[in-house]
C-alpha cells in the first residue's frame, strides 16, 4: 500500500490513506493480515478520522453534542428564542453544552446587547472580559457557499449507462481530484464537463442548488467506483459494464 501511494499524485484522500497506514503499522507492525480485515479496520479508523479536529468546524450546537475540540468559539445570536414547546430553561442547558465542547480555551462571543445567558459569567473570576470593537466588512468571498457532495448528489448509473470502449470512460479514467470541471443544465439536470466538454456525469433529479445563487466554479472533490451489483434491479438491464467510475464534485455557489 505504501508503495502503491507514493506513486500517486497528492492529493487529501493520498494523504489520508498515508496518515492510515501509518496509523495501521503503529497498531500491527509487520504481522500479515488479510486483505478483508485491513479494509474492516480502514473503515472503522475513517470512522474515527472525521470526528478529529481538522481546521476550522463551524456546527451549530446541536450538532456538536458528544464532541470535544481543542478551541472553540461560542457565537451569539438567538440564544434568547424558545422553540415550540421547550422549556425557557432549554437554550441555557444547550449553550451550557456548547461551552463544554473546549478541551483548552472557550471564547464566548457577543452582538450588540449583552447576551442574557453570559450575565451569569460577569463576576467569575476565570472569566476575561473584552471591550467590544467594531466588526470590519466581510469579505466578499464569505459569501460563497462551498458544497461537498456525496454519492447520494450524484447520478449513479450514468456511466454504467455506456459501453467501456465509450470515450466517458477514458474521460473519467483522465481525472484527478481537484481538476477543474464545468457545469451546465440540460433538460432540467446538471451535468459535469471536463476540460475538453465531454460530459463525465451528471447529479441525481433530487439536487438543489442554493436558494439564489449560482454556481461559479466545480472541481473533482472525488471519483468513486460503482458496479451493477450496487445498483437497483429494476436498472440494472439497462447497464452496459459491470463497474464503473463516478465522479463526485465540489461545487462553490455566489450570490446571482
Amino acid at each position: 500500500m505504501r508503495k502503491r501511494l507514493t506513486s500517486q499524485p497528492q492529493s487529501t484522500w493520498i494523504e489520508l490513506l498515508q496518515e492510515a497506514i501509518e496509523a495501521h503499522e503503529v497498531e500491527a507492525g509487520m504481522a500479515e493480515i488479510p486483505v478483508d480485515s485491513f479494509i474492516e479496520w480502514l473503515a472503522e479508523w475513517g470512522r474515527e478520522a472525521r470526528k478529529r479536529q481538522r481546521g476550522l468546524l463551524l456546527l451549530t450546537a446541536h450538532r456538536a453534542k458528544g464532541l470535544e475540540f481543542d478551541h472553540v468559539i461560542v457565537l451569539d445570536g438567538g440564544w434568547d428564542r424558545e422553540g415550540r414547546g421547550e422549556d425557557p430553561d432549554a437554550s441555557r442547558r444547550l449553550y451550557y453544552v456548547s461551552m463544554t465542547r473546549a478541551r483548552q480555551t472557550l471564547a464566548l462571543g457577543r452582538l450588540g446587547e449583552q447576551n442574557p445567558i453570559q450575565k451569569a459569567l460577569k463576576d467569575n473570576p476565570a472569566v476575561e472580559w473584552r471591550e467590544p470593537f467594531e466588526l470590519p466588512p466581510p469579505a466578499p468571498e464569505l459569501r460563497r457557499r462551498y458544497r461537498h457532495l456525496n454519492l447520494g448528489d450524484v447520478y449513479l448509473s450514468f456511466a454504467g449507462r455506456e459501453s467501456l470502449q465509450s470515450r466517458v470512460h477514458r474521460a473519467i479514467a483522465a481525472l484527478s481530484p481537484n481538476d477543474p470541471l464545468r457545469v451546465r443544465q440540460q433538460a432540467g439536470r446538471w451535468e459535469l464537463l471536463d476540460h475538453s466538454g465531454v460530459v463525465v456525469g451528471r447529479l441525481s433529479r433530487s439536487f438543489e442548488p442554493p436558494e439564489g445563487m449560482v454556481c461559479t466554479h466545480a472541481s473533482v472533490l472525488a471519483i468513486a467506483t460503482w458496479s451493477r451489483n450496487h445498483s437497483d434491479p429494476e436498472y440494472q438491464e439497462q447497464l452496459q459494464c459491470d463497474t464503473w467510475e463516478v465522479v463526485v464534485p465540489e461545487l462553490i455557489f455566489e450570490p446571482s
